[in-house]
């Protein structure tokens, strides 16, 4: 049912969406935003009851440009939150590749560890938990010399056991981790 109140904004609107949305097509340099904002201006106008009598065309301009101040500064919020997200995710994959190697080429160390005579094993796993040679000789009440026998023969077993490939990325997480 139309109302006299209808017509009035009917007519009002006729008369000015064209002037806003030209003056916002020249701000946007886009036709869609602007008659995105165009009509967002006199929605504005109607759902917050402003007086018709109020809304000159210098009203409509201010408003029409505020809000399109504010979808600019909503754009580059939401610009900086995917570029955020992307460098997030991006990190998140460089983590997870790299865990997923460090685990699968430890699982790959340890199972030719334990081929190791039994000495020999234990002198590695404890170096690789970060025990100088000195502490694996006393703790192992062993002469120094003799830890870096074993250890010498441990290499050089652990070169025959594990693939080139294996040994350079074994190699590579050894210096990452110590």
């Amino acid at each position: 049912m139309e109302t006299p109140a209808n017509k009035t904004f009917e007519r009002f609107f006729k008369e000015n969406f064209p002037p806003v949305y030209l003056f916002l097509k020249h701000y946007t340099g886009d036709h869609e935003l602007a008659a995105d904002l165009a009509q967002e201006t006199f929605t504005r106008i109607l759902e917050q009851n402003i007086p018709l009598e109020q809304c000159g065309r210098a009203y409509l301009y201010t408003m029409a440009r505020h809000l399109y101040w504010h979808h600019c500064r909503h754009m580059e919020v939401e610009e900086e939150y995917i570029a955020s997200m992307k460098q997030d995710d991006e990190a998140d994959d460089n983590n997870f590749l790299k865990e997923v190697t460090i685990q699968e080429t430890l699982q790959i160390l340890h199972a030719a560890i334990d081929k190791l005579p039994p000495r020999t094993r234990q002198v590695i796993r404890l170096n690789l938990e970060g025990k100088t040679n000195i502490e694996i000789a006393e703790s192992m009440q062993v002469s120094l010399n003799t830890i870096k026998d074993l250890k010498k023969s441990a290499y050089a077993i652990l070169r025959t056991l594990l693939s080139k490939e294996h040994l350079f990325i074994l190699l590579q997480l050894i210096d990452m981790t110590f």
